[in-house]
């Protein structure tokens, strides 16, 4: 069985896929996480401003912010510096 993930790894799983926009699905299958712990991690995401959430015709789309980006950007840079 592998290495659990770290928090920071899931927020940046999810912060890439809604990048150009996802719905929950999208966010569930592609980060690999249930239901209840998206809807965790999305919370905290949008209270922290990484994520916008968008509420259309009763369709939710969260996207990534500029905060988010620069979030992934900062943690891909510290992850090479400890290899």
């Amino acid at each position: 069985m592998g290495d659990k993930r770290s928090r920071f790894e899931i927020f940046v799983a999810i912060l890439k896929i809604t990048n150009s926009g996802a719905n929950m699905t999208k966010i569930v299958y592609g980060a690999n996480i249930n239901f209840k712990m998206a809807q965790s991690y999305l919370e905290e995401l949008v209270e922290n401003d990484f994520l916008v959430l968008d509420s259309k015709n009763g369709k939710k789309t969260y996207s990534t912010t500029d905060k988010g980006r620069d979030f992934v950007k900062k943690y891909g840079e510290l992850q090479e510096m400890t290899e």
